[in-house]
């Protein structure tokens, strides 16, 4: 069987290692990752283009929060792959929520214990860069399966191979193309072409983030915590991007910002005064050292993508961005994207393992698709529709509303019961 893996961010790379460990006669199938974009050192230059910002993975928020749930199959995959994860970043144990003046309003454990059997580990949150998770989890890829190409397009081809193409012509076919190329996917448009309703919409927040080397605060290392501060006009966030002795304090900012025509308005030093203004009468203390220190580097536009009436079919499947971009208030993106691999790969590797004289993979390949489908999009809904309880805290309030925020996230601590309350951080 051969398989292109489109795209070599987080997703590409964990249903690599997934297809690698699941599918049965391993050195019977070719797998094959194309990725646009080549690593690099230092941050690429901003240009004001919004299809760059949009598409360009080092642009697309500089940290994520790996939840229990992702971190349990990343487990799962591999034990040594793991404690790299671990090591590399920061053990958030709590989340901590703060009001723009000042008031801790709860404290959440990120902890999965509760839900565990006697004698199963625990899991918490990891804090990290994007680029160092993406960086680890590469070097457990085998050499050569990424080249650095650029896909323009997917089309199906006689006797049911599916077609990849490239920006010089070429063309590659494969019995299987699994899409993990993002929220903006070439391969989404091989399923649904120009239809209008399962494309991505804009929805009037963006944000700016990165990384400041400086000692962390105290306040994170002595409570294991990452910090979200809602306030009127917009949400801020930090945490430790990585272990505490490298002083990589990772920091977010999510605003209003209703139209992305105006080019001016998303110039990085435009950016960096409205930060400024924006969180200036802000109480935390870590906060306003943020801003006046940090370098506004990148600016990511947050895009919501329709549920899609399927992932996939006839030999195209979506994981990821791709299927079911996520705000980034469900605090799930990164994990839902790793749960994808891991059940598609192991749905396709047991499929093929229970029919070995099959000798129409494409039959088996679509039957594995459809379950997958079928098992995972009612949960990711779930999730997103958790995650719209707070998404409206990063809109611009009223004061009235910003302080009947503040109470509900106090009461929701106080009194669990009222309802379950949705991680946050991607």
């Amino acid at each position: 069987m051969k398989v292109i893996i489109v795209g070599g961010g987080i997703v590409g790379l964990a249903t690599y290692l997934h297809l690698r460990k699941h599918l049965p006669n391993p050195s019977s199938n070719t797998i094959t990752i194309f990725e646009s974009h080549k690593p690099s050192s230092s941050s690429p230059p901003y240009n004001g283009n919004l299809d760059t910002l949009s598409a360009s993975p080092p642009l697309i928020g500089a940290g994520l929060g790996i939840s229990p749930n992702g971190m349990r199959v990343l487990r799962d995959l591999n034990p040594d792959l793991y404690a790299s994860v671990v090591a590399q970043g920061f053990r958030a144990e709590r989340f901590v929520f703060k009001g723009a003046n000042g008031w801790t309003l709860s404290v959440q454990s990120t902890s999965d214990k509760a839900v565990r059997g006697d004698g199963e580990s625990e899991e918490v949150c990891v804090a990290s860069s994007r680029h160092g998770l993406r960086e680890t989890i590469m070097r457990y890829v085998d050499e050569g399966a990424v080249d650095y190409r650029q896909v323009v397009g997917v089309e199906r081809l006689k006797g049911g191979k599916v077609g990849v193409m490239f920006e010089d012509g070429e063309v590659e076919e494969a019995d299987l193309v699994i899409g993990a190329d993002g929220v903006r996917s070439v391969v989404r448009e091989a399923l649904f072409g120009g239809d209008e309703r399962y494309k991505p919409v804009y929805t009037g927040q963006s944000g700016v983030g990165g990384f400041l080397n400086a000692p962390i605060p105290h306040y994170i290392t002595d409570n294991k915590a990452m910090v979200f501060c809602f306030g009127g006009n917009g949400f801020f966030g930090y945490s430790s991007g990585g272990p505490p002795a490298v002083q990589q304090l990772m920091w977010w900012s999510t605003f209003e910002m209703t139209s992305l025509s105006d080019t001016k308005a998303i110039d990085p030093g435009t950016i960096k005064v409205a930060l400024v203004e924006r969180h200036k009468h802000w109480k935390d203390s870590v906060v306003k050292e943020i801003i006046q220190k940090a370098e506004v580097q990148s600016i990511y536009p947050t895009w919501a993508l329709p549920e899609l009436p399927h992932w996939g079919e006839r030999g195209i499947v979506l994981v990821g961005d791709a299927a079911h971009a996520m705000d980034p208030t469900t605090g799930q993106g990164a994990s839902q994207a790793i749960e994808d691999a891991q059940t598609f790969a192991i749905l396709l590797g047991k499929l093929l393992e229970d029919e070995p004289h099959n000798d129409n993979d494409a039959d088996v390949i679509n039957t594995a698709i459809k379950l997958f489908y079928k098992i995972r999009a009612p949960r990711v809904h779930a999730i997103n529709e958790r995650g719209k309880k707070l998404a409206g805290n990063k809109t611009n309030l009223g004061l009235f509303s910003e302080y009947s925020m503040y109470c509900l996230l106090w009461l929701i601590d106080k009194l669990p019961f009222i309802g379950e309350f949705p991680q946050i951080v991607d």
